[in-house]
């Protein structure tokens, strides 16, 4: 039986993919799949490495006749998938296997579970780093089972968000059950994604429909960013740009929600509302009293920014955004502060149930290797029934 089918999706970045099935498949568990979605120009490299490889666990979905846009080509995975769960990742990230462990463990105790998500990790490929680099894991190991009601208001009202929301019950670095996913395609106009920004549209559409989400604070995967992804450009202003452009082109532009003067290019955080606007827009969905949130999140995006020049130019786009949408009461809610010291060396250690250290420690090449290096810092996968009887 398959438990679990890893979604792949990639498009000229092969051998990103290629390292993290490459990993994957060292593990020796048979409850797996994976499902590469090839949406590149050349269809040989992946072809050659699915053969070579020869294993009943990896799958191969070539290209179609002519290349997809994002959302279309994670369209096409659900329904190859084998899985009884269904999670997708980037090709530069790296997600454990073990997941199938959690999922076991966490449907024994509730059968009713069909979303599930954990900790977060964050690896940049060493080929894209400009300088130091200090990340965090957290610490913490415990299951929770997370109140809908609560999802909600971090997801639509931006409760708790420093420049996003702070929900992540989606397919991507998530996993779904696939009757729940295929709840969301009869719901939302028989599609599983409709919009560019696909991993946020999911988490809409996840926290709208799914009976039971359950977190583990315990990292299971890693967000990886190389010199191509699209999350590159949240470092590079010119890279973001660019990024930019070539979704709008293979979209035709169709990007924004309507009567929301905040443009995509300003952030993260402009970036994501657009799709939650969206998402709203296109079902009939209202709701009162989410602004404050967000322009505290506006505030917030700005205050990612280390170069002060940038700050200012950031701050100044995203005041006149919200003061077109939301007039002056609206602008008095906004006061970002420069935070970023160059004279205070970043902290490494633990506090807030976090642990802060070099990214370049162990010398780790990639994020599948990064992932082994922070797995052996943190509770193990295999303890986690036990742990849950002793409780």
């Amino acid at each position: 039986m398959t438990l679990l089918t890893i979604c792949i999706p990639t498009r000229n970045r092969q051998s990103y993919a290629m390292d993290a099935a490459r990993h994957m498949l060292a593990s020796s568990r048979d409850d797996f799949e994976i499902l590469l979605g090839d949406n590149s120009d050349d269809p040989a490299p992946l072809a050659d490495f699915v053969r070579e490889q020869n294993d009943s666990r990896l799958r191969l979905l070539p290209p179609a006749e002519e290349p997809l846009s994002m959302q279309d080509n994670w369209e096409r995975l659900p329904p190859h998938c084998r899985g009884e769960w269904i999670s997708i990742i980037g090709d530069d990230d790296y997600l454990d296997p073990e997941l199938c462990e959690a999922l076991r463990v966490t449907t024994k105790r509730v059968p009713q579970a069909d979303a599930f998500t954990w900790g977060r990790s964050y690896f940049v490929w060493p080929e894209t780093r400009t300088h130091r680099e200090i990340t965090k894991i957290p610490t913490g190991s415990h299951l929770m089972h997370m109140d809908k009601k609560d999802l909600m208001r971090r997801m639509f009202f931006w409760e708790g968000a420093k420049d996003r929301p702070s929900c992540s019950f989606g397919i991507y670095h998530g996993a779904l059950k696939k009757d729940l996913l295929e709840r969301i395609r009869s719901t939302f106009s028989d599609r599983y994604f409709e919009h560019p920004n696909a991993d946020y549209e999911s988490i809409c559409k996840t926290v709208m429909l799914a009976d039971m989400c359950i977190y583990w604070e315990r990292p299971l995967s890693v967000f990886g960013t190389c010199s191509q992804s699209n999350s590159a450009g949240l470092r590079d202003p010119e890279v973001g740009l660019e990024r930019i452009r070539t979704v709008r082109e293979e979209n035709k532009g169709a990007l924004e929600a309507e009567n929301f003067p905040f443009p995509i290019e300003l952030g993260i955080t402009a970036s994501v509302a657009h799709t939650i606007e969206w998402f709203k827009q296109r079902y009939g969905i209202e709701l009162n009293g989410w602004e404050e949130g967000f322009i505290k999140a506006c505030a917030g995006d700005c205050e990612t920014v280390s170069d002060r020049a940038r700050f200012k130019a950031k701050k100044a786009a995203y005041e006149k955004a919200i003061r077109a949408w939301g007039g002056e009461k609206a602008v008095k809610m906004f006061d970002p502060v420069y935070r970023y010291r160059s004279d205070i060396p970043k902290f490494m250690g633990f506090a807030e149930d976090h642990l802060s250290f070099d990214m370049a420690i162990g010398d780790a090449q990639s994020a599948a290797e990064y992932y082994n290096l922070i797995d052996g810092m943190m509770f193990p996968v295999r303890l986690l029934e036990s742990r849950l009887n002793e409780g």
